[in-house]
């Protein structure tokens, strides 16, 4: 055993990089001091913007599916056009394996309610630099999470509804009229249990009904109308009488552990990342800066991250190890998407197992280290965020050619959120947020475009105060951006007996020479659902063969041919 240099930890004579610190071990100078100062000053200023009322996140809850995701999408553009780069300009494609690890680090936030560094505690610079972009992105989570965009609970039932009417056909609403498609579902994940419900009416006669549910590791199955038995059998059992294949069947109960799981991932590649950093190769300034698309000027601090060559390709080998021995990552893949035997078993291929995949991906970022690492220097990357009072106002990604930035400004309550792609090998594009919240109504617009072509693509008015099964009650309106008339208008509101409706009404559908003038759609959601298990006699399928699955599908198939022959009567008629 030897001990770390820089923390002092413990460590086998063999390791190259402390797994505690990080710190490299081999001819490597000990991390600054700096990287781990503390105080009450850097914590007063990382903290500053922390709290707050509900209300505030609701704010910027109408950004979170634009800027939430930012950085991992403007990488994702980048080597998606990189390949038609001309030579010399490889652009974004050397932030693959930086990216690699924000997208972790997004994961993990978006994963879990859990900050990456503790609010009780004084940041260093080197964690506050993460820390703001951090807050931003769980604020947007806890945004979305309120409005009800998303919904977290364990436990979720709902029955949906869906009818329809059209405006100058009265040969369609002949058939429209007392019709609806109807599904209901009751998610228990503690339990294990998913129950899904389907039926569909036509002209008031009751034409399908279908149940499915998945319960500790048992499937089932009914269609009354077609067979007269619900089958239902051990999902493994199944799997490896058809297939020889052992699966790992899904497991509901393990979502909430996952979260937790993948949050203590996403720190550990924190610390990865932030070890990268010193006093050297990040500054932080207090300073007049400007977002130079949003046209606006502020003063605060501007932090920026430029690492050397070495810094880079010592952060690569690092994040290569790190990711090679991983065995928390390797675990949570398996659990999560269990592909290598699924893929097997579904006769889609051998598919490598989780650590497979990551032994590969570390050995590319270790054999590609050193190239990546010159290229990047060479090509002068940054990455740059401004704050003010603790607020986050930009962060900026960029090469000697391409960059990507997220802008934020604000006056009051008023707000403009803008990501920006400019980039050498292909068209620049940016997308737009600009929304307020006045007496509990959030609004505002999103459009984008390229400066040439700008679209605004959505109109909003949401109810801060109350949502749906699905999402917030509020209006949201769609226009044809050609010009032709089309709009789409959806609202959200209350229901009959505490249900909700969403109303979509899309006009102007003459103008595409449609036989009728406009379309509305409702679906109606309950906040409570009441699927049920099906009365039929139970049938275990656990030891089903091939022949015996083949008989079963014929046997349904010929019930529903005859719904079928039913429904062309009804229409007929």
């Amino acid at each position: 055993m030897k001990n770390c240099p820089n923390c002092g930890q413990e460590v086998q004579d063999e390791e190259k990089f402390c797994e505690h610190c990080g710190e490299k071990l081999e001819g490597a100078e000990t991390v600054s001091a700096e990287a781990s100062a503390t105080g009450a000053e850097a914590s007063a200023a990382a903290e500053s913007s922390e709290g707050g009322a509900a209300a505030d996140h609701v704010v910027s809850a109408s950004t979170a599916t634009e800027a939430a995701p930012a950085e991992p999408q403007a990488s994702y553009s980048y080597a998606q056009t990189i390949e038609e780069a001309p030579a010399g300009k490889k652009g974004m494609k050397l932030l693959i394996p930086v990216v690699a690890v924000i997208i972790l680090l997004c994961a993990g936030f978006f994963a879990f309610g859990k900050k990456l560094f503790s609010g009780g505690v004084a940041l260093s610079t080197e964690q506050k630099f993460l820390h703001y972009q951090e807050k931003y992105l769980q604020d947007k989570m806890d945004a979305m999470v309120a409005l009800g965009f998303i919904n977290e609970d364990l436990k979720q039932s709902s029955d949906m509804t869906l009818t329809g009417e059209i405006e100058g056909s009265d040969e369609m609403n002949k058939y429209l009229k007392d019709s609806q498609i109807q599904l209901k579902y009751d998610m228990d994940a503690e339990k294990n249990s998913f129950v899904m419900n389907l039926s569909a009416k036509i002209m008031g006669t009751d034409l399908l009904e279908g149940f499915a549910d998945y319960r500790d590791g048992k499937i089932g199955f009914a269609i009354p109308v077609a067979d007269e038995h619900y089958y239902r059998g051990d999902l493994k059992t199944i799997m490896k009488n058809l297939t020889e294949q052992d699966i790992v069947a899904p497991d509901l109960k393990k979502s909430a552990e996952n979260r937790k799981r993948l949050a203590e991932i996403s720190k550990k590649y924190g610390d990865l990342l932030v070890g990268s950093m010193n006093k050297d190769n990040l500054t932080v300034e207090k300073k007049e800066f400007t977002l130079e698309n949003l046209k606006e000027k502020y003063t605060g601090e501007v932090y920026v991250f430029k690492p050397t060559e070495e810094d880079l390709k010592n952060f690569y080998e690092k994040l290569a190890d790190t990711v090679e021995k991983d065995s928390d990552l390797e675990s949570l893949l398996e659990d999560v998407y269990a592909t290598s035997t699924w893929d097997s078993a579904l006769g889609m291929g051998d598919a490598k197992t989780p650590k497979d995949q990551l032994s590969e991906l570390a050995k590319e970022i270790r054999d590609n280290a050193a190239d990546t690492a010159k290229e990047m220097a060479d090509n002068e990357f940054q990455w740059q965020i401004a704050v003010v009072d603790g607020d986050l106002r930009q962060v900026l990604l960029s090469t000697k050619d391409d960059s990507f930035s997220l802008e934020i400004a604000k006056k009051g309550k008023e707000v403009t959120e803008q990501i920006n792609v400019v980039s050498s090998s292909s068209e620049n594009m940016y997308l737009k947020n600009s929304y307020s919240v006045k007496d509990k109504m959030l609004e505002g617009s999103i459009s984008g475009g390229n400066g040439v072509l700008d679209v605004k693509a959505l109109e909003y008015k949401i109810d801060t105060t109350k949502h749906s099964a699905l999402m917030p009650y509020g209006t949201y309106i769609v226009e044809d951006p050609t010009g032709m008339g089309a709009k789409l208008t959806l609202t959200v509101a209350d229901g009959e007996k505490g249900s909700s409706d969403h109303e979509i009404v899309v006009e102007g559908l003459q103008n595409y020479y449609m036989p009728f003038s406009s379309a509305k759609i409702n679906l109606n959601t309950t906040k409570t659902g009441t699927a049920t298990l099906p009365k039929e006699e139970e049938v275990d399928i656990s030891n089903y063969s091939q022949e015996d699955f083949d008989k079963l599908s014929e046997t349904i198939g010929n019930g529903l041919a005859k719904v079928a022959a039913t429904l062309q009567g009804e229409l007929a008629g």
